[in-house]
């Protein structure tokens, strides 16, 4: 039966078994003239859950107006659109590189966000995501470029809504995606080290009026002084000192107090202690 005669009752596109038929009729005549053309598997996002809330007469309804803005939008002649599955299409383009088909549907998510489904006086805004696959460059059968236009629109489902995906670029949108992710971590992560560092550290860092709660007395003249990077003063007595660290013994009030300090954080040591 030919093509054109082989159509779904509901939204007017040719049914599914007649598009294996279709696409190896194009690889043939592909083959034989070095010509191309591309598929699109069109997927309606949130479909069921439309269904459930609104009814399956609603859910009609969002088919048919997908259909119509599809049909509308793809002006190449000649152009096949079929109906896929309960909420897929699939859209096939002879002699059209992956590319053009790309900013066709582009173009659909702009039309279906300007003419949104009008249902019982209300307006919806309805969401797809795309697939597509081109001949010969995703496949070299009907099954191939079917799983490869499938696997982009899984990929533009997992993404975003009304996202169009070319099978030939989901390798370099997941290392622009990975590289994007560890870009962000590691500028997060810079930021609350360099945070750290001027801001938090001299919050942090122990002050002699926060040890113990003890205020400290007058001090002599001659005792030791720790200067850190952040610019804090520690006076003292030096007790110890090794290739990492200084511990100063502290005069307080009431009692001794020892702090330990790392070499890293000391910008230099004044030693007044006769």
């Amino acid at each position: 039966m030919p093509i054109e005669e082989r159509k779904d009752s509901l939204t007017g596109c040719y049914l599914r078994e007649s598009l294996d038929l279709l696409l190896r009729q194009l690889i043939t005549d592909s083959n034989k003239n070095k010509r191309v053309f591309s598929v699109a598997l069109i997927d309606l996002d949130h479909f069921k859950k439309f269904n459930d809330k609104f009814g399956h007469l609603f859910g009609d309804e969002v088919l048919k107006y997908t259909a119509s803005v599809l049909g509308l939008t793809f002006y190449m002649d000649p152009y096949h659109l079929f109906r896929y599955g309960g909420d897929e299409f699939v859209a096939v383009f002879p002699d059209v590189e992956p590319g053009e088909a790309f900013h066709l549907l582009r173009h659909c998510v702009h039309n279906m966000k300007h003419r949104q489904f009008l249902f019982k006086n209300r307006l919806y805004k309805i969401a797809i995501s795309t697939g597509i696959s081109g001949y010969p460059y995703d496949g070299g059968t009907p099954e191939e470029l079917i799983q490869k236009a499938d696997q982009a629109m899984y990929y533009s489902k997992r993404h975003s809504c009304n996202l169009v995906t070319l099978a030939g670029k989901i390798r370099y949108l997941r290392w622009r995606n990975f590289i994007v992710i560890t870009t962000s971590i590691f500028i997060i992560a810079w930021s609350a080290f360099v945070l750290y560092q001027l801001k938090l550290k001299k919050i942090i860092a122990p002050s002699l009026a926060q040890i113990k709660n003890i205020k400290i007395i007058t001090r002599p003249r001659n005792l030791d002084a720790i200067i850190l990077k952040d610019g804090t003063i520690f006076e003292g007595r030096i007790l110890e000192e090794t290739k990492d660290k200084v511990i100063l013994s502290l005069y307080l009030q009431k009692g001794e107090g020892r702090s330990t300090f790392d070499r890293s954080d000391i910008e230099r040591i004044e030693r007044r202690t006769k």
